[in-house]
């Protein structure tokens, strides 16, 4: 593996991540400013919430992993180079 393409591909894995948090979050304001009242609210309400808390946390978060893995191999197989 090339390191530095290995630190780029790192990089837009961890940002893929981040984007996905500023969508959630501007989801969120929107969901959260309609005037809704009742149990369909209530309802839309806490899927949107276990959405977020559940599968797409845990998409997250293995974006997040997945970046630093790949930052890990690329900075070893850098250091692997340098040494010989």
């Amino acid at each position: 593996m090339d390191p530095g393409e290995g630190d780029e591909i790192a990089q837009a894995v961890t940002q893929s991540g981040e984007q996905i948090l500023e969508v959630v979050g501007d989801m969120t304001t929107i969901i959260n400013s309609v005037e809704w009242e009742g149990p369909d609210d209530d309802g839309c309400e806490e899927e949107w919430n276990s959405f977020i808390g559940g599968p797409l946390s845990n998409l997250v978060e293995a974006l997040q992993q997945k970046g630093k893995e790949l930052t890990q191999h690329a900075e070893e197989q850098e250091q692997e180079s340098n040494n010989g």
